[in-house]
């Protein structure tokens, strides 16, 4: 009987000691099974995408002008772009620059000829198919940014002094999209069309490279 009762305390001494020796055990294996479960939870979570299916984007833009024939010079203008779907829209666009024969001033004194305005306005509409094919997005702070790249191509017409009728466009952008409907765009387009300069007439390249903000309609996605 004594030696049962010794052998029930040292079991109990035993076990209590046990239970003191994992205690701080379980607490760290608990900390670190928390601390994955939230590592989990963060890789696992994903910021709604930028949609912009059925929506109106309003765009202001500006930047560089490159002319084949006349010195190069700022652009201006404004586009409303109208999404059918994330990766396909139809876009109009309204451009201004200008004229700037600096460059030609020697060939006029060769030849004893006047251009009619040195510094006349160039007009651009345009209409556009856009595509956007490749959709991504990246980490700036403690926020997610997604971007998309697109290519374009359409028709347009341009009237100026020297240059008066249809002109094809091309080309590719980048636009990083801010909060729910704000985007700020990257746009660069060639423009082929013919233009008149001392007696000759010539076809040309003329590239613009602008920056732009863009609001989408309705407010949110």
């Amino acid at each position: 009987m004594i030696l049962a009762a010794a052998a029930a305390a040292v079991s109990g001494s035993s076990a209590l000691a046990y239970a003191d020796a994992a205690a701080p055990g379980t607490c760290v294996d608990q900390e670190i099974a928390d601390r994955l479960a939230i590592k989990r939870k963060r890789r696992g979570h994903q910021e709604t995408l930028f949609v912009k299916q059925q929506r109106h984007e309003l765009t202001a833009m500006g930047g560089y002008y490159v002319s084949d024939l006349y010195s190069s010079t700022y652009v201006i203008g404004a586009a409303y772009t109208f999404h059918m779907t994330n990766e396909s829209a139809i876009e109009m666009s309204f451009a201004m620059t200008h004229a700037n024969a600096d460059i030609i001033r020697a060939l006029e004194d060769q030849r004893g000829t006047i251009v009619d305005d040195n510094y006349a306005d160039v007009l651009f509409a345009e209409s556009l198919l856009v595509w956007s094919p490749i959709h991504g997005k990246f980490r700036m702070g403690g926020s997610i940014m997604h971007f998309d790249l697109h290519l374009d191509a359409g028709v347009g017409v341009v009237d100026s002094l020297t240059s008066r009728g249809v002109t094809g466009v091309g080309g590719f952008g980048l636009k990083v999209f801010m909060g729910k409907a704000v985007a700020l765009r990257f746009d660069v387009r060639d423009h082929v069309f013919q233009q008149e300069l001392l007696d000759k007439s010539f076809l040309v390249n003329d590239v613009s490279a602008t920056l732009g903000l863009s609001l989408f309609l309705p407010l949110g996605n």
